[in-house]
């Protein structure tokens, strides 16, 4: 009994912090799939197959097709997103 109390709890829990988008983590993985003249690329976050496109980046790296990079969701929000730099992968 006590065991799915606490599984409930658990539950209400989840769904309140799922409620508030605090279970959005700030930084997820990506892919460049294509670059923008305005310098902004599109860009393949945590595997989904469908390129987000015109993110922002970092002005002072040099992105290719195919590098991965780190891409930041600013205060959590997956609205509002920026590249940041590269990162290594072997």
């Amino acid at each position: 009994m006590q065991e799915l109390f606490i599984k409930k709890v658990q539950s209400i829990v989840v769904k309140v912090l799922e409620k508030y988008g605090l279970l959005v983590h700030e930084w997820h993985l990506g892919k460049v799939s294509a670059l923008r003249e305005d310098g902004s690329l599109d860009v393949f976050i945590d595997g989904n197959p469908v390129a987000t496109p015109s993110v922002p980046a970092n002005p002072e790296i040099i992105f290719t097709v195919g590098d991965y990079v780190w891409v930041h969701y600013v205060n959590r929000n997956p609205n509002n997103l920026f590249i940041p730099y590269k990162r290594y992968v072997r």
